[in-house]
């Protein structure tokens, strides 16, 4: 009874942490479509249009305005002054919260981003198990800290602090490793043995 429990509360705080950035994200992509339609509504009263027209185009037209913005912000975050800023606010704010280092550089992995300096996929040694994980940092006296996340959601897991020798690197990148994950392991001898 005490098993079946743990697992609906961790599968169930799991499913959470899963879904909470894509509402998020519905929800910021919703509120910038609802802004862009306030610019963009009497943009299209004023153009030669059918008046039933009306509500298509201007949902075209902050649907253009949505990704225009979103491409003229990446062509701001290649500049310097972007980049030392979002730097400032990653270090000074939003690593204050433990979901954004994971939720960052799995977006990354999967948009091809990945950084040498990201969280790398290692093999964790328990006993005579081995648990894949993702390494967060080395600190003093030989020991690794590393992000052990479940299985088939890598949102929910643990935090363990390993001696050094626990840990053997993986020679694949964090989406396969994630994929190794949702997949409960299945197909995982093709990126895992060595």
């Amino acid at each position: 009874m005490k098993s079946s429990f743990h697992f609906f509360k961790t599968t169930g705080l799991g499913g959470l942490l899963f879904l909470v950035p894509i509402v998020v994200l519905i929800l910021i992509i919703g509120k910038a479509f609802e802004i862009a339609k306030k610019f963009t509504v009497p943009l299209a009263t004023a153009l030669p249009f059918n008046p039933a027209a009306d509500i298509a185009v201007a949902s075209l037209l902050a649907i253009a305005a949505i990704v225009l913005v979103c491409f003229l912000a990446g062509l701001l975050a290649k500049k310097r002054f972007a980049k030392k800023f979002v730097s400032w606010l990653e270090n000074n704010i939003l690593m204050k919260f433990p979901p954004y280092i994971f939720i960052k550089n799995t977006s990354q992995s999967m948009t091809g981003l990945e950084k040498a300096e990201g969280m790398k996929p290692v093999l964790a040694q328990f006993d005579d198990a081995g648990q894949i994980a993702f390494e967060i940092e080395r600190i003093e006296g030989g020991h690794v800290v590393v992000y052990i996340p479940g299985s088939p959601n890598p949102w929910s897991g643990d935090v363990c602090i390993m001696t050094k020798d626990r840990i053997k690197p993986l020679e694949i990148s964090m989406a396969k490793a994630l994929q190794c994950l949702r997949h409960v392991g299945r197909g995982s001898s093709k990126y895992l043995c060595t």
